[in-house]
């Protein structure tokens, strides 16, 4: 079984293709090719709560589920508030085949499906991007929108000035000044 690590997901789930797959995924998904039900909840102590969201997909064939909790009291043990995993299983024996850290793949998968819908949506000449917020996904839905677009101009918002300034100085587009 691979164990892949945040890291590891950043260096190996590459923006171009997770927008490929996504692409094909939608596509399956509106041909109902898929399986996707609501994902599930449950609250334990009343403030934490744990999610898991299986899915299926036919061609091509894949079988997973990712499962989320959110602890709002981890920051002050050191922890994100947010944990979890994604199961990669056999579609055709269940048999787990890789456990990918979420955070990394939530990141690149929301800004990916972002990205197809700005590619079918969007006028080929779009250039100016807004981003909201200024944490993870700011940072992956500037790669996905560059790989589907030519960026003049990225705004960025967040509800921190320091943290909208620090990235901006650390996204470093070439060919676009920072914010």
């Amino acid at each position: 079984m691979l164990v892949l690590t945040h890291s590891d997901v950043e260096r190996l789930l590459l923006m171009p293709a997770c927008i490929a797959l996504m692409r094909d995924t939608l596509a399956a998904r509106a041909q109902g090719k898929t399986i996707q039900p609501p994902r599930t909840a449950i609250r334990p102590d009343g403030t934490a709560t744990m999610l898991a969201m299986p899915a299926w997909v036919a061609d091509p064939a894949a079988l997973g589920v990712k499962v989320v909790s959110v602890f709002p009291g981890n920051p002050a043990r050191g922890l994100h508030t947010h944990q979890g995993a994604v199961l990669a299983l056999d579609p055709g024996t269940g048999q787990v085949l890789a456990i990918l850290e979420a955070g990394a793949v939530t990141a690149i998968r929301t800004a990916a499906v972002s990205a197809v819908a700005t590619d079918l949506l969007a006028t080929p000449d779009a250039g100016d991007l807004a981003l909201l917020g200024a944490g993870a996904e700011a940072r992956t839905h500037l790669a996905a929108m560059a790989a589907v677009r030519t960026l003049r101009r990225v705004r960025v918002w967040s509800r921190s000035t320091e943290r909208a300034r620090a990235f901006a100085q650390s996204a470093g587009v070439p060919g676009i000044p920072p914010i």
